[in-house]
């Protein structure tokens, strides 16, 4: 595509760009392949500033790979895999070769590190399924591969590290776009869900998003970028990642943007020595920390603003003089109305059979029956359930129930953060007063939080060790009689209590200091982009088990390896 583009030919014959090759290599065909063999090398030569010699070939395989590694991170998990691979294999294949070596002593930051994968490695002692174990050791084996990688490669120089970090940036950037895209025409492309969007976990593109934003503001301030043009659009893209976090709805991303911001704030406004920008700053952390609680608060009053029905005076006929159903022990609610009071499933059927092809028995888009459906969006819009309620029902709201979407609020608000504080909200609300957190994320977390405490409480040294989370916890649900259904049984959502379970308070001691002492001892106290990574790292973690999952680890040690044995100086030097 670029040597298309650069020898003009989209410009001059676009109708001959997108016509497929042909199998006999005609002259045009021919001549766009020797374009590639030419201006590759040659962009290549340009963007790395050195020529192609074999004393220069180490250095440019490893930031080869570094680009090929970000630039396939938001995009797919199976390529991250085949990345890291050969990125551990251009390591060990050419380390022969001459090169800038790490700093002397950091080979005992290595072994720290690895020492990471020994913690899992020791938990088999206590395994009891050990086929379990050895996926479990497979799915943390990024804690060996990119570590070692990155180790016994060439040290990048200011100029590279500022483009791997700028692609990644891009790279962000673009899965965005394709995400924006997937979400505006979701019914054209047949996407159920917001989540299917994202080729990965959106949770996890939320970190990206996070650390794109913390590397475009320092990129923004970078000497590399010094035209204020460059600095404008640049500010523009770390609007649009902003903006985009909000879109994405992950609310763990966002707290741990948040947390990130506010931790921040703290540390900025005690180095202030001038009493008026110290307050200024404190003003701000105060806003900060206010208007997303008011948000919530506003969320929270429109659930619970309800009125408790009075079984003496309330109406007991429809307006056709139907009889309705009213069922006061239930406290099942929508948007500050009870669900089942003013129920006429008579007229409710007879009405919705007429104006929808769903029939009101059969089950709807979400696999549920159309008439649960049909109810509790009628009592999220405030309307009783007859046929006067179904009548005032618009074509958008016929289509969304036969989806399958029980409240309004979920329709035509794609971008909004609205519906996922309030499906929050719902799930607590429900788990209240039922005890059955099945099918509903926050509830089913509310119910792994307490097994892993309770399994913290019985083994709180050395924990359970690797491979036997499965059978520790189906017991331990068992003997809290929880509802959860055996397929949803899981562990906790929370790195931290996952460490305390598997490997007790020792193992995860352990490795929280064996992540931190390379920090200290490799100078980077004043290493903001490095610093505020593992803040924002840290603050995911609670709300899920990123150091566990492929495309978390992944990208941990990523960057984790990148900022700590990559940093130019002018990086380590930054300061708040």
């Amino acid at each position: 595509v670029v040597a298309q583009l650069t020898g003009l030919r989209f410009f001059i014959e676009p109708e001959s760009f997108f016509k497929p090759p042909p199998i006999n290599y005609n002259p045009r065909y021919r001549q766009f392949i020797q374009d590639c063999a030419v201006l590759i090398p040659a962009l290549i030569s340009f963007f790395m500033k050195t020529d192609l010699t074999i004393n220069s070939w180490r250095e440019n395989a490893f930031f080869i790979c570094l680009l090929i590694f970000v630039v396939f991170l938001p995009f797919s998990e199976a390529l991250v895999s085949i990345a890291a691979g050969i990125l551990l294999f251009q390591a060990l294949a050419l380390s022969s070769w001459k090169h800038p070596s790490v700093p002397h002593g950091s080979v005992h930051d290595l072994l720290l590190i690895l020492s990471v994968f020994l913690v899992y490695l020791i938990g088999m002692v206590f395994t009891k399924d050990i086929s379990f174990a050895f996926y479990e050791l497979k799915k943390v084996i990024f804690w060996l591969v990119i570590p070692v990688a990155f180790f016994i490669s060439p040290h990048l120089d200011r100029k590279r590290f500022t483009a791997v970090t700028a692609v990644f940036c891009l790279s962000v950037f673009l899965a965005s776009l394709v995400a924006t895209g997937r979400m505006l025409f979701s019914e054209q492309m047949a996407m159920n869900g917001f989540r299917s969007i994202f080729p990965v976990s959106h949770i996890r593109f939320s970190f990206q998003l996070i650390l794109a934003m913390i590397l475009t503001a320092w990129l923004s301030r970078s000497s590399f970028f010094a035209s204020a043009r460059t600095r404008k659009w640049l500010v523009a893209l770390l609007l649009w990642f902003l903006v985009f976090l909000f879109l994405l709805k992950s609310i763990t991303g966002i707290i741990a943007f948040l947390g990130t911001v506010y931790l921040m704030l703290i540390i900025v406004a005690f180095r202030r020595k001038r009493w008026q920008v110290r307050f200024a700053w404190l003003l701000l952390m105060v806003l900060l920390a206010v208007v997303p609680l008011l948000y919530v608060g506003k969320v929270w009053h429109d659930f619970y603003s309800i009125q408790e029905p009075d079984p003496d005076t309330i109406e007991r006929f429809t307006p056709s003089g139907n009889p309705y159903s009213h069922n006061f022990s239930s406290r099942e609610k929508e948007n500050g109305h009870w669900v089942n009071l003013y129920i006429c499933e008579k007229e409710l059927r007879q009405e919705w059979n007429e104006i929808s092809s769903i029939k009101y028995d059969e089950p709807d888009g979400s696999g549920y029956t159309c008439s649960g459906t049909l109810i509790r969006y009628l009592t999220g819009k405030g309307l009783r359930k007859d046929s006067t309620g179904v009548s005032l029902l618009t074509p958008e709201d016929v289509s969304a129930i036969e989806k399958g979407i029980a409240n309004h609020i979920f329709a035509g608000h794609p971008f909004s953060l609205y519906p996922r504080i309030y499906e929050t909200i719902w799930e607590y609300d429900r788990y209240s007063y039922s005890g059955n957190p099945n099918d509903q994320s926050f509830s089913q977390r509310i119910e792994f939080v307490k097994a892993s405490l309770l399994l913290i409480r019985e083994n709180p040294l050395f924990g359970i060790g690797t491979g036997n989370w499965k059978l520790a916890y189906a017991e331990t649900y068992k003997k809290m009689n929880s509802q959860l259904r055996a397929e949803n049984m899981g562990p906790s959502h929370n790195q931290f209590l996952n460490y305390l379970v598997k490997f007790g308070i020792a193992g995860f001691l352990f490795i929280v200091t064996v992540l931190l002492i390379p920090v200290f001892r490799g100078g980077h106290r004043r290493n903001l982009l490095f610093i505020l990574f593992l803040i924002f790292i840290g603050f995911a973690n609670f709300g899920d088990a990123n150091l566990e999952t492929h495309m978390g680890l992944s990208f941990f040690c990523f960057f984790y390896s990148l900022f700590l044995w990559h940093s130019p100086e002018e990086v380590k030097e930054t300061r708040f």
